[in-house]
């Protein structure tokens, strides 16, 4: 193994003129294919114990509560049989005490799986993307994928749990709940239960279209009022009455327009929701009818109905809510195509032809040089072993361009340093004290009765020509590669530390090839 600090093994090798040819050819002809994901392989990434332990004492939650429904069952018969003991509501509390215990456990391993995902998936976007370096300095392909890394896809994990949480905790309740009510009771209600299920989900269907229709017009409509509102500044404090008469008179029609549309939205919506819980309590509330009648002499069963009744009403509840669930993990569902339709940016096509390569001067030592392509500077840098080449143009000549792209080339022959300040260094961490309460509701932190902590202590940190430094000090010691690409390596030096870095770069280039882009004055 190299040991960090060594001369690499591989330029030393008598070998090295025929593998850096090798690796030349390689570099210039293989094109390497990521691998693309789905939906469900990024959605797997809450798969593993936590998620499991959660779905486990989801299933012990549900046992305890139907356990629960049996006791109140059991209550009610002993109450018809005039044995009703104390004892009976002491277990009653226990079970449904404990169904809230383990419920309360089952959130903590619920955590554990989105926070799980959301590492699991930071690990492939790094391991996939690791050699696209040509993405660095892409700032539209940046803005567009950033918010995926910084939290959109963490929120996205999280969803899809709580979703996944809720429904399992519905359908666990539902089945064993009804087991217990049918066994129990009369086998007509698990049979009833899953025709109301059937009949929700295909009014979920019929009512998909219009919901989403009113909803669209919702959206409409608050956008037009929206954007009258972009124009209130000039009409306001421009200070004429007839333009200002004209916008009011513009956004009370726009106001009462979306008012409108919010109401036809909300009622659409709860309309559906009200007829599929009417439906729901008819059809349970018919099937008790019918038990009930069936029964008329059997004061044991009648008093068992009663003492059910406010879990049935519940369940009906529980099977509306698992019914019209399907539509929020079609929502999740969509929001993790566009983690996967980002999981893998492209590079722009033209990104080498941003070279001006007649505008570069690559100098080693006193002789300067041209080259036309990619492939002829890769060539300069595999003619030696060790030395500086300092890649000398004009702005927009592409000097970062190429560095970047010989980054992509090389891969991880090459330690790259480019000129943004945000990679992580060991004398960093720590080092730095973050605003911990930025973007926090300043009422909830008075709420905990704090006071917000960048009040309390200033940012220490280093500037910018000391994190330039010590960078280079920790690239020396701890990396070890056959290739160093510097990009303006000496940008935020003041003359004494430039001096201190470029007998570092100098360490550098005494065991590896050094190209570099600095402020240096090569003679």
């Amino acid at each position: 193994m190299i040991q960090a600090g060594t001369i690499p093994g591989l330029f030393r090798s008598h070998h090295w003129a025929t593998i850096r040819n090798s690796m030349l050819e390689k570099t210039a002809t293989i094109s390497f294919r990521r691998p693309q994901m789905t939906r469900f392989e990024l959605a797997k990434f809450v798969l593993g114990r936590s998620f499991y332990m959660m779905v486990v004492l989801l299933f012990l939650e549900s046992i305890l509560t139907a356990a629960t429904t049996y006791l109140i069952i059991k209550a009610g018969r002993d109450v018809a049989n005039d044995e009703f003991l104390t004892a009976d509501l002491l277990w009653i509390l226990a079970a449904q005490a404990s169904a809230y215990v383990v419920g309360a456990i089952s959130w903590i391993f619920a955590e554990r799986a989105g926070f799980g995902a959301f590492g699991r998936y930071m690990q492939r976007f790094a391991r996939d993307n690791r050699h696209e370096t040509k993405l660095l300095h892409e700032k539209g392909t940046r803005e567009v994928v950033e918010p995926f890394l910084t939290g959109e896809t963490f929120h996205i994990f999280f969803q899809l749990v709580y979703e996944l949480e809720a429904d399992l905790k519905l359908l666990f309740h539902l089945v064993l709940n009804v087991i217990v009510i049918g066994g129990e009771i009369d086998t007509t209600f698990p049979v009833a239960y899953a025709i109301v299920f059937v009949v929700l989900i295909g009014l979920q269907i019929m009512a998909r279209k219009p919901v989403a229709r009113a909803n669209l017009e919702n959206q409409r409509m608050t956008n037009r009022m929206t954007a009258q509102g972009y124009t209130a500044w000039d009409n306001v404090f421009a200070g004429n009455r007839y333009n200002l008469r004209l916008w009011l008179a513009g956004f009370k029609v726009r106001l009462r327009d979306a008012l409108r549309a919010q109401v036809w939205a909300i009622m659409t919506r709860e309309g559906v929701s009200t007829l599929s819980g009417i439906i729901g309590l008819a059809a349970i509330f018919f099937v008790m009818v019918l038990v009930a009648v069936r029964n008329a002499g059997d004061t044991e069963i009648l008093v068992m109905l009663a003492a059910v009744l406010p879990r049935q009403i519940e369940m009906t509840k529980d099977v509306y809510t698992l019914a019209s669930g399907w539509n929020d993990k079609v929502a999740v569902w969509a929001r993790l195509g566009g983690a996967v339709d980002n999981m893998h940016p492209d590079p722009d096509a033209g990104y080498d032809a941003r070279i001006k390569y007649d505008r570069l001067i690559l100098r080693e030592e006193a002789e300067s040089k041209t080259v036309d392509s990619l492939d002829a500077a890769l060539k300069l840098v595999y003619s030696k072993d060790t030395g500086r080449i300092n890649v000398r143009g004009g702005n927009g000549s592409g000097k970062s361009t190429m560095l970047a792209a010989l980054k992509a080339s090389i891969k991880n022959r090459a330690y790259y340093w480019p000129t943004t300040d945000r990679l992580a260094f060991q004398f960093a961490l720590g080092n730095e004290v973050a605003d911990d309460d930025e973007g926090i509701d300043p009422e909830l932190i008075a709420e905990a009765g704090e006071t917000p902590h960048h009040a309390e202590k200033p940012k220490v940190g280093f500037s910018s020509g000391e994190r330039q430094l010590k960078s280079l000090q920790e690239i020396v010691r701890f990396t070890d590669a056959a290739v160093y690409l510097l990009d303006e390596w000496d940008a935020n030096l003041d003359p004494n530390n430039r001096a201190a870095a470029n007998a570092l770069v100098e360490k550098l280039a005494s065991r590896a090839r050094v190209i570099e882009i600095s402020h240096r004055d090569a003679a």
